[in-house]
């Protein structure tokens, strides 16, 4: 076990429930908790691969290959590579929070690391608050290495207005938090790292890949449009795509479709519901899954 982690479970007994002693203790393990993983995901050359350089690569063979951009007026080009670029920097998201994590987790269980948790006076709530910091942290580079790379090819990026960035942000941030929420449920269920990347890269690109690349191409979605819309990820990526690329014409990313963003209210709200659902959902399994022995 980490000797931090270990020091903040047994020197430190919190006197109520309520106190800010339990508070200050709670903080400490989360932190801790959060240090560690992130030293996991970080030194990780594997983690770093599919969750960075993977998508990256795919980007720039994107934009090289599998697009021909001698049919697209030279204008529309550098949006056409933003929104190719938003859409990748979502994926690498989608496998940093659900793969990379939820492969983190599964290792846990077969370390037996879990046993020895509960043994110890440590908060649930605080292994699932650092284990998410840390995943966050590894979302972000994902999404903003893509992004940073997509610049010197020629993608136009911009702020559709001065709610952009605290939109940007949230809309990033509730994407990553849901797919780790799910990662914790799969790696609970399956308890071994080898399957836990099966499935939950099967899941990755099942659905990106099936939702029109996140939700930027409707017209590659076998479903209705306006599903797209409701999806706590492709509306996530769609808030995102609207806000950071000001596509011209349809104003929706390179998909020829004439389906719309919805408003910020409306986005901003079931993002914010429905994160708060799956964080709710997340911290039960940890509970009553993962610790089963620790107290609430």
């Amino acid at each position: 076990m980490d000797s931090t982690l270990q020091h903040m479970a047994t020197d430190t007994q919190p006197p109520s429930r309520a106190s800010p002693g339990r508070r200050q203790v709670w903080v400490g393990q989360a932190r801790a908790f959060a240090e560690r993983y992130a030293r996991e995901l970080f030194r990780n050359k594997v983690v770093l691969f599919w969750s960075v350089a993977f998508p990256v690569a795919f980007y720039l063979l994107t934009i090289t290959v599998f697009i021909d951009t001698s049919t697209v007026p030279d204008t529309v080009v550098p949006y056409q590579k933003a929104g190719v670029a938003v859409s990748y920097g979502m994926f690498g998201a989608i496998v940093a929070s659900l793969n990379s994590f939820g492969q983190q987790l599964a290792a846990d269980f077969e370390a037996d690391r879990y046993m020895q948790y509960r043994s110890l006076p440590l908060a649930p709530s605080a292994d699932l608050a650092g284990r998410a910091l840390a995943g966050l942290a590894l979302s972000v580079v994902a999404f903003v290495a893509v992004l940073a790379v997509a610049v010197p090819t020629g993608a136009a990026f911009s702020l559709r207005s001065a709610a952009t960035v605290p939109v940007v942000v949230l809309a990033v941030v509730t994407f990553a938090v849901v797919w780790m929420m799910l990662a914790v449920v799969v790696a609970t269920l399956v308890r071994d790292a080898r399957y836990a990347s099966v499935v939950t890269i099967s899941i990755a690109l099942g659905a990106y890949f099936l939702t029109g690349y996140n939700g930027t191409d409707p017209g590659a979605f076998a479903g209705p449009d306006w599903l797209l819309n409701w999806l706590p990820f492709t509306l996530a990526t769609r808030l995102v795509s609207q806000n950071i690329v000001v596509f011209p014409d349809t104003g929706v990313l390179g998909s020829g479709s004439l389906l719309s963003v919805p408003s910020l209210s409306f986005g901003v709200g079931l993002l914010v519901a429905t994160t708060v659902a799956a964080v709710a959902v997340g911290l039960l399994v940890m509970r009553h899954a993962v610790y089963a022995e620790v107290r609430p």
